[in-house]
């Protein structure tokens, strides 16, 4: 359910700005609106300090120690931080420096061991010695004057040093420039670095046990910026301030209360249509079960929109067993929910009795189609088999269209679920009438993709659905309050545009044919990693071994892919195809009191 929300607008003294604040702060219930903008110097370096300390927080290893510290303030944090982020640019920068030094030494070790100064001190007094890189076959091009030391070799690859009298020579092979630095001075750098490099690693090491100083000095500012913002978002005038903002309307008899002791102005009002109106969602105990996936996909309903967690927990549950579709899978989500449940004491109860929902949905599922980590035999086990529909058994042929006629009654009872939903928050206005008139273009539509996809006759039932349709989209469809006529005229004019809309339709209910699609994708990858364990056999040793192997690796990664196509599409069909009928924006503003102890 979405609390209803409050407009309220305080007016103060000006004197009395940080009093105010104060107190709404420690109260922590009104959601504050800026009436000006809040930007000061103040706000902008807390925003940098604030910043630079969530990047030194996000390089902290999660098992640094965290000492305990009697005092400090976020000046000793943001300086504490500073310094951890120069040290990792600089560790950073070391670790870099010595990589490009080993590929120079690795490159140099053809070579051996030589210092290319003599090679220059050589040159000047008239003996000229170049290096060249060739294959055995081109040693032939060399000119036979000409004193050629082989100094390695590499496979067909030659490493030679040329030595001459002459001031140049020219070879039509690879030359190889003269190293900067030797091998000798190059291993001198590596050491000389990698011990720099193991002090600063010391040095940060040592700032990990200062981590708690950081992050609180992180809390402690983001109060403070908190604190300034709403401060600089007050509206003043002369010796007069005011600050606007949303209260849930439960809580706002007490605040009246609370601004009649203090002396303050309060004006309490209904919140106008273009209002930026946060969104607080109160659940019960079964639709609060849904929310962690909604804080997973972060959106949020606007104000005026619908809270669907009581109707998505539903349907994600039916779309999570039949794209999984595997009851053995719904078994090792069971399995693995109870262990997670009993030894992961910091893992939410919602999420729990989330996971216990889909596995048993999902086990449900594979039972009356006979799924069992794509093994037929296993269906057919005495108990189970009596368990099995016939007519969804995922091993014969004509449960396909049975199941694909399943997706379409499930996508054409969400979507008119949808519109009768949005006919009742419109009710008693006409525009109701026209929603009845696209549930029921709905249904006209799933007898229509029966026709087109399955070959099933059409019924007449459509031509009578689609007309309803129709006829209350040209009468209904336009009326906005300045008579019946008017609107009429509006729904003609604008009929052509709802029926390119009614196509629309058609493609959001063929959509929901994805749970038979990747639930029988899900099917043939079992079927396939296990027709493979057993071509290899189960006869020996290492055979068994080996299709073990085969068969774990093989529905893991069936189980990952499932996974991934039920955040993918499951939740697709709950955030575009259902809530596209149901009108939601998912543009609201989440409710976020100001709340702040005193610093």
């Amino acid at each position: 359910m979405i609390v209803r929300m409050n407009k309220v607008t305080i007016v103060i003294k000006s004197s009395w700005m940080d009093d105010v604040l104060n107190t709404l702060g420690k109260t922590g219930v009104v959601h504050l609106q800026p009436v000006a903008p809040p930007e000061n110097s103040t706000i902008a370096e807390l925003r940098e300090k604030i910043l630079l300390m969530e990047k030194a927080v996000s390089i902290i290893p999660e098992k640094s120690v965290k000492d305990s510290f009697s005092s400090f303030n976020e000046e000793d944090g943001f300086v504490l931080a500073k310094q951890l982020l120069g040290f990792t640019e600089e560790v950073k920068r070391l670790e870099e420096e010595i990589g490009m030094l080993e590929i120079e030494y690795e490159a140099l070790k053809v070579w051996g061991r030589f210092d290319p100064g003599e090679i220059n001190r050589l040159k000047e007094a008239g003996i000229l010695i170049k290096l060249f890189k060739c294959r055995k076959r081109e040693l032939s091009k060399i000119p036979k004057k000409l004193s050629t030391n082989i100094i390695s070799e590499d496979g067909h690859t030659l490493y030679l040093a040329i030595i001459s009298k002459e001031k140049d020579i020219s070879i039509p092979l690879e030359e190889i420039d003269v190293p900067v630095s030797g091998m000798d001075k190059i291993e001198n750098m590596i050491k000389e670095k990698s011990a720099r490099l193991q002090h600063k690693q010391n040095e940060m090491s040592n700032l990990y046990d200062k981590s708690l100083v950081i992050k609180s000095a992180l809390m402690k500012s983001r109060e403070i910026l908190t604190y300034e913002e709403a401060k600089a978002g007050m509206g003043r005038e002369d010796e007069i301030s005011y600050l606007k903002g949303f209260c849930p309307e439960p809580l706002t008899e007490s605040l009246r209360e609370m601004a009649g002791k203090k002396g303050w102005a309060i004006l309490i009002e209904n919140p106008l249509h273009d209002d930026p109106v946060p969104t607080l969602l109160k659940h019960s105990k079964w639709t609060k079960v849904f929310q962690p996936v909604m804080n997973f996909i972060g959106v949020t309903p606007g104000y005026r929109e619908f809270d669907t967690n009581g109707i998505f927990l539903i349907f994600f549950s039916i779309f999570f067993a039949m794209i999984i579709g595997d009851g053995g899978y719904g078994v090792v989500f069971l399995i693995a929910t109870y262990i997670a449940g009993r030894f992961y004491k910091n893992i939410s109860r919602e999420k729990i009795i989330l996971f216990y929902l889909l596995s048993i949905t999902t086990i449900i599922w594979g039972t009356i189609t006979g799924s069992w980590f794509g093994v037929e035999s296993i269906s057919q086990l005495p108990v189970l088999k009596e368990l099995v529909i016939p007519s969804l058994y995922s091993y014969t042929q004509e449960s396909e269209s049975n199941i694909i006629r399943l997706c379409f009654l499930i996508g054409a009872l969400q979507l008119s679920l949808a519109r009768i939903w949005f006919a009742a928050r419109l009710y008693p206005s006409l525009t109701a009438l026209a929603q009845t008139g696209w549930a029921a273009l709905v249904w006209g539509i799933y007898y229509i993709v029966r026709f087109l996809l399955l070959n099933e006759e059409l019924s007449i039932i459509a031509v009578f659905l689609v007309g309803y349709w129709a006829v209350m989209l040209i009468l209904f469809g336009e009326q906005r309050g300045e008579g019946f006529v008017k609107g009429l005229y509006r729904g003609i004019a604008n009929f052509l545009i709802s029926v390119i809309t009614g196509i629309g339709c058609l493609s959001d209910l063929i959509s929901y044919i994805r749970l038979f699609a990747i639930g029988l994708a899900t099917r043939e990858v079992a079927i396939a990693f296990n027709n493979m364990a057993g071509d290899i056999g189960f006869s020996e040793i290492k055979s068994i071994v080996i299709a073990i192997c085969i068969l774990i690796f093989g529905h893991t990664i069936n189980i990952l892919l499932g996974a991934m196509s039920v955040l993918v599409h499951g939740i697709r069909l709950n955030l575009l195809e259902f809530s596209k009928h149901l009108n939601i924006q998912w543009s609201g503003i989440a409710y976020r009191p100001f709340k702040i102890q005193r610093y």
